[in-house]
Protein backbone atom coordinates (compact mmCIF):
# COMPACT_ATOMS: atom_id res chain seq x y z
CA UNK A 1 0.00 0.00 0.00
CA UNK A 2 1.27 3.28 -0.80
CA UNK A 3 1.33 5.82 1.66
CA UNK A 4 0.99 9.43 0.60
CA UNK A 5 1.22 12.93 2.65
CA UNK A 6 -1.85 15.14 2.08
CA UNK A 7 -3.71 12.58 -0.57
CA UNK A 8 -6.65 14.98 -1.31
CA UNK A 9 -4.49 18.05 -1.99
CA UNK A 10 -2.52 17.35 -4.82
CA UNK A 11 -2.96 19.80 -7.71
CA UNK A 12 0.44 19.31 -9.75
CA UNK A 13 1.87 15.89 -10.74
CA UNK A 14 5.07 16.15 -11.98
CA UNK A 15 7.08 13.58 -14.27
CA UNK A 16 10.94 13.27 -14.97
CA UNK A 17 11.83 11.01 -17.32
CA UNK A 18 15.58 10.72 -15.90
CA UNK A 19 18.80 10.13 -18.24
CA UNK A 20 21.63 7.26 -17.38
CA UNK A 21 24.02 10.25 -17.20
CA UNK A 22 24.81 13.78 -17.94
CA UNK A 23 25.13 13.73 -21.40
CA UNK A 24 21.56 12.15 -22.16
CA UNK A 25 18.64 13.99 -21.78
CA UNK A 26 16.51 14.76 -18.15
CA UNK A 27 12.77 15.87 -19.17
CA UNK A 28 10.57 17.29 -16.83
CA UNK A 29 6.67 17.53 -17.08
CA UNK A 30 4.37 19.28 -14.95
CA UNK A 31 0.93 18.70 -15.15
CA UNK A 32 -2.72 19.69 -13.40
CA UNK A 33 -5.38 17.58 -12.24
CA UNK A 34 -7.34 18.08 -15.69
CA UNK A 35 -4.03 16.97 -17.69
CA UNK A 36 -3.46 20.73 -19.10
CA UNK A 37 0.45 20.26 -19.31
CA UNK A 38 2.02 22.90 -17.23
CA UNK A 39 5.37 22.91 -18.32
CA UNK A 40 8.25 20.92 -20.61
CA UNK A 41 11.76 21.49 -19.52
CA UNK A 42 15.19 19.82 -19.82
CA UNK A 43 17.86 18.69 -17.68
CA UNK A 44 21.03 17.17 -17.96
CA UNK A 45 23.08 17.02 -14.89
CA UNK A 46 22.16 15.84 -11.23
CA UNK A 47 23.01 19.57 -10.06
CA UNK A 48 20.67 20.94 -12.41
CA UNK A 49 17.95 18.01 -11.05
CA UNK A 50 18.92 18.84 -7.46
CA UNK A 51 18.04 22.72 -8.58
CA UNK A 52 14.85 22.07 -9.80
CA UNK A 53 13.75 20.41 -6.92
CA UNK A 54 15.02 23.10 -4.33
CA UNK A 55 13.43 25.58 -6.34
CA UNK A 56 10.11 23.58 -6.88
CA UNK A 57 7.04 25.56 -5.26
CA UNK A 58 4.27 23.84 -3.79
CA UNK A 59 5.95 20.13 -2.81
CA UNK A 60 3.59 19.25 -0.40
CA UNK A 61 0.53 19.60 -3.49
CA UNK A 62 2.76 17.39 -5.57
CA UNK A 63 3.40 13.83 -6.34
CA UNK A 64 6.44 13.27 -8.41
CA UNK A 65 7.23 10.11 -10.57
CA UNK A 66 10.67 9.38 -11.92
CA UNK A 67 11.43 6.69 -13.92
CA UNK A 68 14.49 4.15 -13.49
CA UNK A 69 16.75 5.23 -16.43
CA UNK A 70 18.46 1.64 -18.02
CA UNK A 71 22.16 0.53 -17.02
CA UNK A 72 24.25 2.10 -20.63
CA UNK A 73 27.01 -0.23 -19.58
CA UNK A 74 25.10 -2.88 -20.08
CA UNK A 75 24.16 -1.79 -23.12
CA UNK A 76 26.98 -1.31 -24.74
CA UNK A 77 28.24 -4.66 -23.62
CA UNK A 78 26.15 -6.58 -25.64
CA UNK A 79 28.01 -9.49 -26.22
CA UNK A 80 28.36 -9.99 -21.94
CA UNK A 81 24.37 -9.32 -21.97
CA UNK A 82 24.02 -12.31 -24.25
CA UNK A 83 26.28 -14.25 -22.80
CA UNK A 84 23.99 -14.71 -19.31
CA UNK A 85 21.79 -17.14 -20.99
CA UNK A 86 24.88 -19.24 -20.93
CA UNK A 87 26.69 -18.61 -18.19
CA UNK A 88 24.75 -17.53 -15.33
CA UNK A 89 26.93 -14.62 -13.65
CA UNK A 90 25.99 -15.48 -10.43
CA UNK A 91 26.75 -19.26 -10.68
CA UNK A 92 30.46 -18.73 -13.04
CA UNK A 93 33.28 -17.29 -11.08
CA UNK A 94 34.80 -16.41 -14.75
CA UNK A 95 32.34 -13.77 -15.46
CA UNK A 96 32.40 -10.96 -13.05
CA UNK A 97 29.60 -7.92 -12.71
CA UNK A 98 32.58 -5.65 -13.08
CA UNK A 99 31.06 -1.64 -12.97
CA UNK A 100 27.41 -3.46 -13.08
CA UNK A 101 27.77 -4.26 -16.61
CA UNK A 102 24.85 -7.07 -15.74
CA UNK A 103 22.50 -4.82 -13.98
CA UNK A 104 19.32 -3.39 -15.86
CA UNK A 105 18.95 -0.48 -14.32
CA UNK A 106 21.12 2.26 -13.11
CA UNK A 107 21.27 3.92 -9.50
CA UNK A 108 21.69 7.66 -10.54
CA UNK A 109 19.73 9.64 -8.28
CA UNK A 110 18.33 7.20 -5.99
CA UNK A 111 20.23 8.31 -2.52
CA UNK A 112 19.32 11.98 -3.43
CA UNK A 113 15.43 11.11 -4.28
CA UNK A 114 15.36 8.77 -0.93
CA UNK A 115 16.82 11.97 0.82
CA UNK A 116 13.66 13.88 -0.76
CA UNK A 117 11.13 11.44 -0.15
CA UNK A 118 12.37 11.46 3.75
CA UNK A 119 12.02 14.57 4.01
CA UNK A 120 8.07 15.05 2.71
CA UNK A 121 8.34 15.22 -1.09
CA UNK A 122 6.11 12.67 -2.29
CA UNK A 123 8.39 10.53 -4.98
CA UNK A 124 7.45 7.34 -6.60
CA UNK A 125 9.69 5.06 -9.36
CA UNK A 126 8.33 4.11 -12.59
CA UNK A 127 9.11 1.31 -14.89
CA UNK A 128 8.98 3.30 -18.23
CA UNK A 129 9.05 -0.64 -20.50
CA UNK A 130 5.52 -1.08 -18.40
CA UNK A 131 4.21 1.91 -18.82
CA UNK A 132 4.16 1.74 -22.69
CA UNK A 133 3.56 -1.86 -22.98
CA UNK A 134 0.79 -1.57 -20.34
CA UNK A 135 -0.89 1.79 -22.14
CA UNK A 136 -0.68 0.35 -25.48
CA UNK A 137 2.02 2.19 -26.49
CA UNK A 138 4.17 0.04 -27.71
CA UNK A 139 4.24 -0.50 -31.54
CA UNK A 140 6.28 -2.14 -34.16
CA UNK A 141 8.19 0.94 -35.06
CA UNK A 142 12.23 1.37 -33.73
CA UNK A 143 12.47 2.47 -30.81
CA UNK A 144 12.79 6.79 -30.75
CA UNK A 145 12.62 6.81 -34.11
CA UNK A 146 10.78 9.80 -35.67
CA UNK A 147 7.46 7.60 -36.78
CA UNK A 148 7.74 5.88 -33.30
CA UNK A 149 7.78 9.31 -31.51
CA UNK A 150 4.87 10.46 -33.46
CA UNK A 151 2.82 7.65 -32.87
CA UNK A 152 3.58 7.76 -28.83
CA UNK A 153 2.49 11.64 -29.46
CA UNK A 154 -0.74 11.35 -31.12
CA UNK A 155 -1.29 8.06 -28.50
CA UNK A 156 -1.17 10.27 -25.84
CA UNK A 157 -3.53 13.04 -27.33
CA UNK A 158 -6.67 10.34 -28.60
CA UNK A 159 -6.20 7.69 -25.59
CA UNK A 160 -5.30 9.26 -22.44
CA UNK A 161 -6.45 12.42 -23.27
CA UNK A 162 -3.73 14.58 -22.34
CA UNK A 163 -4.79 18.22 -23.06
CA UNK A 164 -2.28 21.41 -24.99
CA UNK A 165 -0.01 18.77 -26.56
CA UNK A 166 2.22 21.16 -28.63
CA UNK A 167 1.43 20.48 -32.65
CA UNK A 168 5.13 19.74 -33.54
CA UNK A 169 6.57 16.74 -32.74
CA UNK A 170 8.22 16.84 -29.22
CA UNK A 171 11.53 14.95 -28.25
CA UNK A 172 10.85 11.26 -26.75
CA UNK A 173 11.97 12.41 -23.46
CA UNK A 174 9.61 14.46 -22.81
CA UNK A 175 6.64 12.37 -24.15
CA UNK A 176 7.95 9.96 -21.73
CA UNK A 177 8.16 12.24 -18.90
CA UNK A 178 4.35 13.23 -19.92
CA UNK A 179 3.61 9.45 -18.91
CA UNK A 180 5.28 9.57 -16.07
CA UNK A 181 3.40 12.24 -14.64
CA UNK A 182 -0.07 10.37 -16.05
CA UNK A 183 1.22 7.33 -13.96
CA UNK A 184 1.49 9.97 -10.71
CA UNK A 185 -2.15 11.57 -11.93
CA UNK A 186 -3.67 8.12 -11.68
CA UNK A 187 -2.01 7.18 -8.40
CA UNK A 188 -3.92 9.96 -6.81
CA UNK A 189 -7.19 9.75 -8.79
CA UNK A 190 -7.07 5.87 -9.75
CA UNK A 191 -8.16 2.79 -7.87
CA UNK A 192 -4.42 0.86 -6.94
CA UNK A 193 -4.23 -2.67 -8.65
CA UNK A 194 -6.80 -1.27 -10.99
CA UNK A 195 -5.22 2.28 -12.57
CA UNK A 196 -1.64 1.55 -11.00
CA UNK A 197 0.04 -1.13 -9.07
CA UNK A 198 3.18 -1.52 -7.35
CA UNK A 199 5.67 -3.21 -9.20
CA UNK A 200 8.61 -3.93 -7.04
CA UNK A 201 11.33 -2.42 -4.87
CA UNK A 202 14.37 -0.42 -6.30
CA UNK A 203 17.24 1.70 -4.39
CA UNK A 204 14.71 1.49 -1.19
CA UNK A 205 11.71 3.53 -2.99
CA UNK A 206 8.58 1.98 -4.80
CA UNK A 207 8.57 1.07 -8.48
CA UNK A 208 4.54 1.70 -9.99
CA UNK A 209 3.65 0.80 -13.11
CA UNK A 210 -0.38 0.59 -14.53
Amino acid sequence: MLTLTNKTSKITFIGVNLGANNVSETAVAIMDRDLNIITLNKLYTMQDIRYFFDTLAGKKESIVAISIPDNEVMISSKWKYLSRTYHPVNLNSSIKNVDDWADRFSPRGSEYFNELNQNGLDIVRCDMDNLKKNLGLCYSFRDRTPVDCKTLQITLRSKLNIQNLPSNMLPVSQLEAILCAYLSHSIIFGEENKDYKELYEYCDMKVFGV
